[in-house]
């Protein structure tokens, strides 16, 4: 039905270009929809949580005129199939009782109070009917339920109902909308994944199915939305800020070089986007992400038979409630009345071996994620293999949570997979193996953590410390993995794993000042890992490394990867990326909400094959 839908609205509207004012021919006539200046926008990255609906709130105040602020609901992401209709209508009533609600309850003189209606706008034929959109454009706020922004956009592109909210908004209503109603207000907007693609896959190059606003076609966002900018909702939540940078990397392309600001909003999160002028009035319970390509000249590549993307020099910083603004089109951040300027290009230097011979040290993102034989595990086997017939052919793999004998046995048959054929002794520590253990003359040793709560005793151990310590640095290939690849580094966090109930939710905890819980690490390497940065939406652990440990670079490793510090260089192997965060030039602050803030944190994403080095 979707696609029937599409085809039909393709072929009964008019097709539009960017340098001209959209305008769709129906039984009603002619219906301009020219993007307004001065257009007032809140995207809100998911949920209908209170805060966030008082903050659209308060923003609709400012531009109302009457005794009342009047508000209008859009409910065209829920679905347009007829059977649903009397639910989807009722569900849609129901958040329109939560916005008015929120909305009296902050609003006070001269207005009266707020009025909430909601429009009945759940197919394109409601849409196309003028009636439907009686008062739209004199309300003084329009709030986009959430859903499915590509039927959103089905159901309003080229109609009436699109044209009064393109008045409305050109007369100083705000435009609001959580999660699919905050994507549809950009011009060029994400529609999603594209097939079965998720956040892990985020940096793969065209894994997100775009609607560009420069297309002669209805596949976009409103046509009053931002062009300066491509917001992403649920952005910390659902780990969505690997695929933002692909995209911002693809509109680089696309664009001619002048790639669109990326504004990642989390759940329960909005911002306020002046005229697409000013960014600012961060409110409710997290951070805006803003990714820009274009202040520190990033460039990119893809990189591999399935290219994923290799960028150097992107500028971020994380935008919590205050007094932060941000000019968009001088991309210049603003804070407490002071610009601030972009951080000096200051090389790093890759993290070195802690080896003190020929032997390769492989911090590794959870090798045992994913295909064995896509992973570092085979690049590690071969670096040990080479040293096999001086060493004895002995691998040793070491499950550094106390008892864990099940992930040692796991690492054992999965070295085996990989091509390894000799002797594998695999132990955990806290075990009667551990204490007879010989590390000494293994030509490759293996130290694993899966379950950082029980990690604590080994690192507070000065005999394990010192036996892998001694290893690391004798072994002629010595792989740190997981939890103990963070161990291995200025600080590593203790917090428990996400399960598949509560990822979500540590996705956003991730980005809390509050999360990480960091302990001091072996320092045998000088860096922070944060391993699976991608699978476990770990994005925001990077950040709280940083605030940590500013004058240190932090390192994400996606599961299946492998940083290989080597004694010609570091370098990524297996698996598909390591992002890299600077973050010595940055500010780095604590919302009232809890929210990590940072100004100048600059990102850089290596990929599989590619040398780890500063491109300052």
């Amino acid at each position: 039905m979707r696609t029937s839908l599409r085809r039909s609205l393709l072929a009964t509207t008019a097709t539009i270009a960017v340098t001209v004012p959209l305008v769709a021919t129906t039984a009603f006539g002619a219906i301009p929809v020219t993007p307004p200046v001065g257009t007032s926008m809140s995207p809100i990255g998911g949920g209908y949580e209170t805060p966030s609906l008082e903050g659209f709130a308060r923003l609709a105040a400012q531009g109302a005129s009457g005794t009342t602020v009047d508000l209008v609901v859009v409910p065209s992401a829920y679905g347009d199939k007829a059977k649903d209709r009397a639910e989807n209508l009722v569900l849609a009533q129901q958040r329109t009782d939560q916005v008015d609600a929120a909305c009296d309850a902050v609003v006070t003189a001269p207005y009266t109070g707020c009025t909430a209606r909601l429009a009945v706008l759940l197919n394109r034929k409601d849409a196309l009917d003028p009636a439907n959109s009686s008062g739209i454009d004199t309300a003084d706020g329009i709030y986009v339920l959430g859903g499915d922004q590509g039927l959103v956009m089905e159901v309003l592109a080229a109609t009436p109902a699109e044209a009064a909210m393109g008045r409305a908004a050109a007369a100083g209503a705000t435009i609001g909308g959580t999660s699919a109603g905050a994507a549809v207000q950009s011009r060029s907007m994400i529609n999603g994944y594209v097939g079965s693609l998720g956040p892990a896959d985020g940096l793969r190059r065209d894994s997100t199915l775009v609607w560009w606003g420069d297309d002669a076609d209805l596949r976009r966002g409103l046509a009053f939305g931002s062009q300066a900018a491509i917001y992403d909702q649920h952005f910390h939540q659902r780990g969505r800020f690997g695929r933002l940078l692909s995209t911002l990397a693809t509109s680089d392309e696309r664009f001619r070089g002048d790639s669109p600001l990326g504004v990642g909003v989390d759940y329960a999160t909005g911002i306020h986007n002046d005229g697409d002028r000013t960014l600012s009035g961060v409110f409710g319970g997290g951070s805006v992400s803003l990714l820009d390509l274009e202040t520190l000249d990033a460039t990119h590549r893809w990189v591999g038979k399935v290219p994923v993307l290799s960028a150097r020099n992107v500028l971020t910083h994380l935008l919590v409630p205050g007094d932060a603004s941000y000019d968009v089109a001088t991309r210049t951040l603003t804070v407490g009345g002071a610009a601030v300027p972009a951080p000096a290009r200051v090389q790093y230097a890759a993290p070195s071996s802690p080896s003190t011979g020929t032997g390769t040290v492989f911090l590794g993102g959870d090798l045992l994620a994913g295909s064995v034989a896509s992973s570092a595990l085979p690049s590690f086997v071969a670096t040990a293999r080479a040293a096999a017939p001086a060493k004895g052919g002995r691998l040793v793999v070491v499950s550094a949570s106390a008892g864990d004998t099940a992930t040692a046995t796991r690492y054992a048959a999965a070295l085996k997979t990989a091509g390894w054929s000799g002797r594998v002794d695999a132990v955990a520590y806290g075990t009667p193996a551990w204490d007879a253990l010989d590390l000494s003359g293994a030509a490759g040793v293996v130290v694993t953590s899966a379950d950082a709560t029980t990690l604590g005793a080994a690192m507070g151990d000065a005999v394990f410390r010192d036996r892998v310590t001694a290893a690391a640095r004798t072994a002629p290939a010595f792989l740190a993995d997981d939890h103990f690849a963070a161990a291995t580094g200025r600080w590593w966090s203790p917090k428990a794993d996400p399960t598949s109930a509560t990822l979500e939710d540590e996705g956003i905890a991730s980005f809390r000042t509050d999360d990480g819980r960091w302990q001091p690490g072996l320092g045998l390497v000088a860096a922070n890992i944060v391993p699976r940065v991608t699978g476990e939406y770990r994005w925001g652990r990077l950040y709280g490394a940083a605030q940590q440990d500013p004058a240190t670079i932090a390192y994400g490793v996606a599961d299946g990867t492998a940083l290989a510090l080597a004694p010609s260089g570091a370098s990524v192997v297996g698996g598909t990326s390591v992002v890299a965060l600077d973050g010595r030039g940055s500010v780095f602050s604590t919302g009232s909400n809890g929210a990590i803030g940072s100004t100048n944190a600059v990102v850089d994403v290596f990929a599989v094959g590619e040398r780890v080095a500063s491109a300052r």
